[in-house]
C-alpha cells in the first residue's frame, strides 16, 4: 500500500471511530441505562448481557447465587445488534452503569489497555474473597490476561467441529486432502446423483464469523496472521497462502457454495438440518445442541469429528482448531467491585457452570465437560475436550478489530475470486506491517508524554 493509500486509509479509521462514539451516545438515549443503585440494605450488582443462549443461562445463575450471598443481582440486557456499541460507550466513558460486563476474550486487551476493565488478580488472591482451592484456577481451560494480570475469566467456551452425514460418510476425513475428496463425491454438479447438493459448507459472514472459522484452517496449514507478542506477520508466508489456495480451490470447483459470504451460522446449521450439505467445516461446536434438539429426519445421522488437519512425513496430522470465549469482567467504575467479584466467581466456579450446563451453556472448567454425569446429555463435551488440546486463540491485542478487518478483506477477495490469494495476503500483509508500525509509533508518543503508561 502506498503513503497516499495509507493515509485514506487512517482517515477513514479515525472517521469510523468518530461515527461509532456519536452512534454510540445516541444509542445510550434510547437504551437509558439507570444510574447505579447504592443500598446498604439490600447490595445489588448489575450485570450487562447481550440477547442469545449465554444471557438465558446466566440468568439461571442469578437466584441460586442471592440465596448464598444474599446480593441481587439486576440484568441490563442488550440486543445483539447494538451490543457491543454499547458496551464500548459506555466502558470508556466511565459509566457506573453497571459492574460486571459480559465480553468476548478478543476484547479484553482493549478495555484492560484503556483501564476500563479492573484486573482480578486482587480478588483472586484476597483470601477473604476468594478460596483458591475451591476456585481451583487450573481447572479453567482458559484464562484471559494482559500484561501478566488476569481481567477475565470465561463462561462460556467454543471452538470449531467437522459436522458430517454418517449415513453418507462412514469414517469422518482426517486431512483436509481427504475433506475435499469426500466433499467432491457429495457435490451434485461434480457427482450426478449425489444425494447433497454441496460437499461442503462453513460460514464466512462478518462479523464474529470469516477469520475465525478460516483460523482453523490456516494454522493446521502452519500459516498464521500476526504473532501478538513479536508482531511478526506470517500471512504472506508459503503455508498460509496454501491455505488461502485450499479454501479457493474449494470455490472455484464449488465443493462449496459461492455465496459463502452470506452464510452465517443458521444458515449452515439448516442446510445440515435439510439435507443440502454432507458435511460442515469449520464449523461452530454449539450447533449440535441444537441439531439434537431439532425435528430433522438426519438428525440422528449428523456426527461430530475433529476438525481435519495435515499429515506430516513422519505420518502424525497436524490440527489446530479455533478456541473463543465468552468471560464475564469487571467495569473499573464499578461502585461495588468486591460484591461484583463475588458474582464472577460464582458464576465461573463449579456451582455456577453446572448451573450453566442444564440451561443449555458449554462451561469453560474441564472438571465439568469431562464429569460422567453428562456423558450422554451432551455427547459433545468430550469431542470437545479433546478439541481444545490442540486450540489456540487469536492475537489479545488493543487493535484487534483493525487486525481482523484487513484479514476478513482478504478472505472476501478470495471467496468471491476477486483476487489470488497469494496477492490477496500479500497486500493484506502489507497493511498488517503498517498498522503494527503506526501502533508502536503511537504507543511510543504516549509513553514520552505519559511515563506511567509505559510501566
Amino acid at each position: 500500500m502506498n503513503r497516499l493509500g495509507f493515509r485514506s486509509l487512517l482517515l477513514i479509521t479515525i472517521s469510523l471511530l468518530v461515527l461509532w462514539t456519536l452512534s454510540g451516545i445516541a444509542l445510550l438515549d434510547k437504551i437509558k441505562l439507570s444510574e447505579p443503585v447504592n443500598n446498604v440494605e439490600e447490595p445489588i450488582i448489575r450485570v450487562l448481557i447481550r440477547t442469545g443462549t449465554e444471557s438465558s443461562a446466566l440468568r439461571k445463575i442469578a437466584e441460586p447465587f442471592t440465596k448464598s450471598s444474599g446480593i441481587k443481582v439486576e440484568f441490563v440486557e442488550l440486543g445483539r445488534d447494538n451490543f457491543f456499541t454499547a458496551l464500548g460507550t459506555q466502558l470508556f466513558a466511565g459509566s457506573e452503569a453497571f459492574d460486571v460486563m459480559f465480553m468476548p476474550n478478543t476484547s479484553i486487551a482493549q478495555f484492560a489497555s484503556a483501564n476500563a476493565i479492573l484486573p482480578l488478580d486482587p480478588f483472586i488472591e484476597n483470601p477473604e474473597l476468594t478460596d483458591l482451592e475451591s476456585f481451583n484456577l487450573d481447572d479453567f481451560l482458559a484464562i484471559y490476561r494482559y500484561r501478566n494480570a488476569i481481567y477475565a475469566l470465561p463462561t462460556d467456551i467454543s471452538t470449531h467441529f467437522l459436522f458430517y452425514r454418517s449415513d453418507l460418510i462412514s469414517r469422518p476425513p482426517d486431512t483436509w486432502d481427504e475433506f475435499y475428496e469426500v466433499a467432491e463425491r457429495f457435490t451434485s454438479s461434480i457427482t450426478p446423483g449425489s444425494p447433497t447438493r454441496w460437499g461442503a459448507t462453513m460460514p464466512a459472514v462478518v462479523p464474529e464469523e470469516r477469520s475465525k472459522i478460516f483460523a482453523s484452517l490456516l494454522w493446521s496449514f502452519g500459516g498464521d496472521g500476526m504473532q501478538e507478542d513479536t508482531g511478526q506477520v506470517m500471512l504472506d508466508l508459503q503455508p498460509s497462502i496454501r491455505a488461502g489456495e485450499f479454501l479457493a480451490k474449494m470455490i472455484q470447483n464449488k465443493v462449496i457454495p459461492v455465496d459463502l459470504l452470506s452464510w452465517d451460522f443458521a444458515r449452515t446449521r439448516d442446510a445440515l438440518l435439510s439435507g443440502e450439505v454432507a458435511m460442515a467445516a469449520p464449523y461452530w461446536n454449539a450447533s449440535y445442541k441444537d441439531i439434537l434438539q431439532s425435528t430433522s429426519r438426519y438428525k440422528d445421522s449428523i456426527r461430530i469429528a475433529l476438525i481435519p488437519g495435515i499429515k506430516g512425513e513422519d505420518g502424525n496430522i497436524r490440527r489446530a482448531t479455533f478456541e473463543h470465549s465468552w468471560t464475564l469482567a469487571i467495569n473499573a467504575n464499578s461502585a461495588n467491585p468486591a460484591d461484583a467479584w463475588k458474582f464472577l466467581e460464582f458464576a465461573t466456579g463449579e456451582v455456577g457452570g453446572k448451573i450453566y450446563v442444564e440451561a443449555g451453556g458449554i462451561p469453560a472448567r474441564r472438571s465439568i465437560l469431562g464429569d460422567e454425569r453428562y456423558r450422554e446429555s451432551r455427547p459433545d463435551f468430550g469431542l470437545l475436550l479433546e478439541s481444545l488440546r490442540t486450540a489456540r486463540n487469536e492475537p489479545y491485542v488493543p487493535y484487534y478489530n483493525a487486525l481482523v478487518e484487513i484479514e476478513e478483506r482478504a478472505l472476501a477477495k478470495i471467496i468471491t475470486l476477486h483476487s489470488e490469494p497469494e496477492l490477496a495476503f500479500r497486500t493484506a500483509a502489507d497493511e498488517l506491517r503498517h498498522l503494527y508500525q503506526s501502533i508502536q509509533i503511537n504507543n511510543a508518543k504516549q509513553s514520552k508524554h505519559n511515563p506511567k503508561n509505559s510501566e
